[in-house]
């Protein structure tokens, strides 16, 4: 009996056991397995990895392509983190006047951001880089200066040269490789993980190597020429125009930053203020300046980040002998091109005024309505609508071109609107389009980072 009952024991073993692998079996483990716990809040202690194509637009450039990267170290204790450092290189091409194609822009930088330093009192941050801006604005000087358009009446068909030397009466080359260097040292620190309650003082240095290139027949050409004579004209034009040769410019900055914003990169309230003198000790061609700038931001959250405003006013007065090239840009912590261009003036073209006072403003209503997450990434999509306005003057007192004031007119004004993409917590990709009424002109703009 017991040995007729060992092999159909034996095989009823072997039944269950092929019932237990079998792909039901299987099914229903899976129906029966615990569901994921949802993921919480980012880890204090992490690294945050983010690179993409560095696809971009600007009206000015063109369409811009290449790579950008950004490596974050986060730690208790740090904010907004304990290191960044974010990777750029990128060039642009655009359609030549005419026929072809040009490469206006090229930018490639190395961004290092250290603010856990000396017990969490010293930040340092650092950019080594490279530019050639093929296309750099020059119109002149003053409020009024003027947007010539000498092509007109020229068929690119029969004279393709004569067009596209035309199309560049307003541009210049420039090239310029830069290092630029902060240290920010708190002097007065009562922040809360919520808010910022901090001054800083800033001490800095700017250094790059120009080579400024005029285009045959442009603007620029001739008012070097115009510069060389002895006239009134030529004497005003002197006082302006200067750094026309390839040179060397230190620029040595300090002053104070007072910041009471809940985000470094997508504030929603507290405000921003720098100021700031930068100085050049006129290390060749007598290049011997000093630029003060105040550029405040104040944010103000309505329903928290669904609904906030910001808002950003900025002057900025050189005195002295600076190059030309700098009546066009502001700020020491991180130098900007204005009044023009996407992180100033949007719609209008980049470096289209020039001028030693500069005054600025910026008013924006911000939304960030959609929150996401693919895999371990947080994700938000959010929307601007955005008012820029600015005035300029080319000197102290009454500055004359021609018998005639080169300042007069009124508040240059850009408006639009546009898109925010964030990645993590410090990354944002802004997406706006502008269109300027008192120019006339319209704008594009991609870029990485809100306006201000």
């Amino acid at each position: 009996m017991c040995r007729r009952l060992a092999p159909a024991l034996l095989a009823a073993l072997v039944a269950c056991a092929s019932l237990v692998h079998s792909p039901v079996a299987e099914a229903r483990k899976e129906r029966i397995k615990k569901p994921k716990k949802p993921k919480g809040p980012p880890k204090p202690e992490r690294i945050e990895v983010g690179a993409l194509p560095a696809l971009s637009y600007d009206s000015d450039l063109g369409l811009g392509f290449g790579l950008i990267a950004s490596v974050a170290r986060f730690s208790p204790g740090y904010r907004p983190y304990r290191w960044r450092l974010e990777l750029l290189l990128s060039a642009n091409a655009k359609r030549a006047p005419g026929k072809g194609i040009e490469v206006p822009f090229h930018d490639d930088y190395l961004n290092m951001d250290f603010p856990g330093l000396a017990g969490d009192r010293l930040r340092i941050t650092a950019r080594v880089g490279f530019r050639k801006f093929a296309n750099t604005g020059y119109y002149g000087f003053g409020n009024d200066s003027a947007a010539t358009e000498p092509w007109e009446g020229i068929d690119p068909d029969e004279d393709l040269m004569a067009y596209q030397a035309a199309r560049r009466y307003h541009r210049f080359d420039h090239i310029y490789p830069l290092l630029l260097f902060n240290a920010r040292i708190k002097v007065w620190d009562r922040s809360t993980p919520q808010q910022r309650r901090r001054i800083e003082a800033l001490v800095g240095l700017n250094t790059t190597y120009n080579i400024v290139r005029p285009y045959p027949g442009s603007l620029l050409e001739q008012d070097i020429a115009l510069k060389g004579m002895d006239t009134p004209d030529g004497e005003t034009t002197a006082h302006l125009l200067q750094g026309t040769d390839p040179h060397m410019l230190m620029v040595l900055s300090a002053g104070a930053l007072f910041d009471t914003r809940d985000h470094e990169y997508t504030p929603t309230r507290g405000t921003f203020t720098e100021l700031t003198v930068r100085a050049s000790p006129g290390v060749q061609q007598g290049l011997r300046y000093a630029a003060f700038t105040l550029n405040s931001a104040w944010f103000k959250s309505f329903i928290g980040e669904y609904l906030s405003f910001a808002v950003r006013g900025v002057a900025d007065i050189i005195a002295g002998d600076a190059p030309f090239y700098e009546l066009t840009r502001f700020g020491a912590l991180m130098p900007r091109d204005g009044p023009g261009g996407g992180w100033s003036l949007r719609g209008v073209p980049r470096q289209r005024y020039a001028g030693k006072i500069k005054l600025m403003q910026n008013l924006e209503l911000r939304s960030m309505f959609w929150k996401f997450r693919i895999k371990n990434s947080q994700f938000a999509v959010g929307a601007v609508a955005f008012l820029d306005a600015a005035r300029i003057w080319a000197d102290f007192g009454r500055t004359e071109l021609g018998g005639q004031s080169i300042d007069g007119g009124t508040f240059k004004l850009g408006t639009g609107g546009g898109l925010r993409v964030r990645w993590g917590e410090t990354f944002l990709v802004r997406f706006d389009a502008a269109y300027s009424p008192t120019d006339k002109s319209n704008g594009f703009y991609v870029d990485v980072g809100h306006v201000f």
